[in-house]
């Protein structure tokens, strides 16, 4: 979305909030988003120099790392950026530029927010995963294969030790 900042630009306003929805981004790392973001936030002009500060509620759905349980929630992301006329490096991604009295906050907003994230999501924090012999989730309690206590062929002879 363009936000167009003139209000803010001549002076009329020091605060320009903005509430907007974007659709959500595709699918990224194994975590999908259903349904549209919210963003809201605001700029501010302190005596011309001009900060974006804005919050994204960020839906999403995902499987929990150990069980491969479903999981969904809302992830809260605060993104905060100073505002340029001109830059005198290239590029230069702590600035969002201000071109022809509008700015586009959607791209560096999504792409800072999916750095974001985290590679894995649990269901819950001591979740058990599940039997790695026979798959059973081990949340719902002790699997049979506990008992049987295969042991490693390499390390057979170290366990005739123990025995002893």
């Amino acid at each position: 979305m363009l936000i167009d900042v003139r209000p803010i630009l001549s002076g009329a306003v020091t605060i320009l909030p903005f509430d907007y929805t974007i659709d959500p981004p595709a699918p990224f790392s194994g975590i999908d988003f259903p349904s549209p973001v919210r963003i809201r936030g605001q700029i501010r002009n302190q005596a011309g120099y001009m900060t974006l500060s804005a919050q994204a509620d960020v839906p999403y759905k995902t499987h929990c790392a150990r069980c491969t349980k479903p999981i969904a929630g809302v992830f809260h992301h605060s993104f905060t950026r100073t505002l340029a006329t001109r830059l005198e490096k290239q590029q230069d991604d702590d600035y969002l530029m201000i071109v022809k009295d509008r700015i586009e906050i959607d791209e560096p907003l999504v792409e800072d927010l999916l750095l974001s994230l985290d590679f894995a999501y649990l269901c819950k924090e001591d979740c058990k995963g599940i039997c790695p012999s026979c798959g059973k989730d081990l949340n719902e309690g002790p699997c049979r294969c506990a008992e049987k206590k295969e042991v490693d062929p390499r390390l057979a002879i170290l366990a005739k030790l123990l025995d002893k």
